[in-house]
C-alpha cells in the first residue's frame, strides 16, 4: 500500500486533550498527519478555556492568567510536533472564499478544506459534519468515525 495521510481537523485534537481518543492510535494508521495554523489557533484557545475557565475577553484583559501557564502551552505546543504544518497561502485563501460560497462553510472549516485540496491531501480526520457534502464534492475522503480511521487499508 501506498502513503497513507491524513490532515487533523481541530474537534480531533480536542477529543485527545479531552482523553476521549489517542492521536497516536491514529497516527499507527497513517505515514504523515497534517494540521495547519487554523487547528492549532482553534485548539489553542478551546485549551486556554478548559485550563482557566474564562472566556476570551478575560484572558486578553488578564495576561498574568496566559504567562502563568508556561508548562501548560509548552506541552500544548509539543503536541503539535506530531503534525507537518501545511501552508495557508494566498491560493488556499483564495480557494477558501470559493468553499464559502459552494458549500456555505465557515472561514475557517474553509481554510481547513482548503488547504486539504491544495496540498493534495485525501483524507481529512473530522467528527464535523458540516464537511461531509464538501469533501465528497472535492474528492477528499472524510473519516468522521473512529470505525472509519482505524478500519482504512484493511484489506476485506
Amino acid at each position: 500500500m501506498g502513503s497513507l495521510t491524513a490532515f487533523v481537523d481541530t474537534n480531533v485534537i480536542i477529543e485527545h486533550l479531552e482523553g476521549n481518543i489517542d492521536l497516536l492510535d491514529i497516527m499507527e494508521r497513517f505515514n504523515v498527519l497534517y494540521s495547519n495554523s487554523i487547528v492549532f489557533s482553534e485548539a489553542l484557545m478551546v485549551y486556554l478555556r478548559a485550563l482557566t475557565g474564562e472566556r476570551p475577553y478575560t484572558l486578553k484583559h488578564n495576561p498574568g492568567i496566559i504567562r502563568n501557564l508556561r508548562e501548560e502551552l509548552l506541552d500544548f505546543s509539543r503536541l503539535f510536533e506530531l503534525f507537518l504544518d501545511l501552508e495557508i497561502n494566498r491560493a488556499v485563501e483564495t480557494l477558501a472564499v470559493e468553499y464559502m460560497i459552494k458549500y456555505g462553510l465557515l472561514p475557517n472549516d474553509a481554510l481547513i478544506l482548503a488547504t486539504c485540496k491544495f496540498h493534495d491531501v485525501k483524507y481529512l480526520i473530522s467528527f464535523d459534519s458540516d464537511f461531509a457534502n464538501a469533501c465528497e464534492k472535492e474528492g477528499i475522503s472524510l473519516l468522521s468515525t473512529q470505525g472509519e480511521i482505524t478500519g482504512l487499508g484493511d484489506v476485506p
